[in-house]
């Protein structure tokens, strides 16, 4: 079996980070405003909204001073590939958005080569339709999601945990997997659960325990979900795994 590592360009070795080397990819997650909706968990309650149709995005900073930056955007492009575009703040003005020369058709993961005054945005080119942000002193902006495109992939563990003791907020985690990414636009239904298990107090942590890799087929999605039984819930996600080709 080949490790799948032309994503990163580097030899069998490659990562989610590109500034932290890993055999495979490693997402870590942790969302304070987890509802009693079931949603996807997203990095400190940062907003995320998906690509509704295929298109170019853009990156622009909240302080015009952010110039020197390069933002990476990984995600899905219009052929069905995962692709990842490293995009440079503009050099006069960091509030200017620059325009990606990729089409994506869904976005993954975001993450900035060097710390930033503002806040840095990623949104769609057509109507600057926002997709999602990097806070300010952060470098990544995470979502608990795997896009594998043309890949497949191995989740090799996962855990979860509630960050804030609360009687009135434990936390149902679902780690699922969806045949099909387009249901990133729809997850509600049509996915299969890996995992799943209940948080009740501050430091519960649910373990895993994937004794052997789970395969998921090429094309899909792995996303983590919380419920909490009340708003603003507060939870942290940690899924490990690998993609070969």
């Amino acid at each position: 079996m080949n490790v799948y590592a032309e994503r990163y360009g580097v030899e069998s070795v490659y990562n989610r980070a590109k500034q932290h080397d890993v055999v495979g990819w490693h997402i870590s997650v942790s969302d304070a405003d987890i509802d009693a909706t079931a949603e996807l968990i997203t990095q400190l309650a940062t907003t995320y909204a998906q690509l509704a149709a295929e298109d170019e995005v853009e990156v622009l900073s909240s302080a015009a001073g952010d110039i020197t930056q390069t933002i990476t955007v990984f995600g899905i492009n219009n052929n069905g590939k995962y692709v990842s575009e490293d995009i440079t703040i503009n050099t006069t003005a960091g509030t200017t958005a620059t325009t990606s020369s990729t089409i994506f058709r869904y976005i993954d993961y975001v993450e900035s080569d060097l710390e930033c005054a503002g806040t840095i945005t990623v949104r769609r080119e057509t109507g600057d339709t926002f997709i999602t942000s990097i806070p300010i002193g952060q470098l990544n902006a995470g979502m608990a999601q795997h896009f594998n495109g043309e890949c497949v992939s191995y989740i090799t563990d996962w855990k979860a945990q509630l960050n804030e003791s609360s009687s009135a907020n434990p936390i149902d985690f679902e780690l699922r997997w969806y045949p099909d990414d387009a249901d990133c636009l729809d997850a509600g239904d049509g996915y299969m659960v890996l995992d799943r298990g209940s948080a009740f107090a501050s430091g519960d942590t649910i373990i895993g325990g994937i004794e052997q890799p789970i395969r998921c087929p090429a094309g899909g999605w792995i996303a983590a979900y919380g419920t909490g039984n009340a708003a603003n819930a507060s939870g942290s996600v940690k899924i490990q795994g690998y993609d070969v080709r």
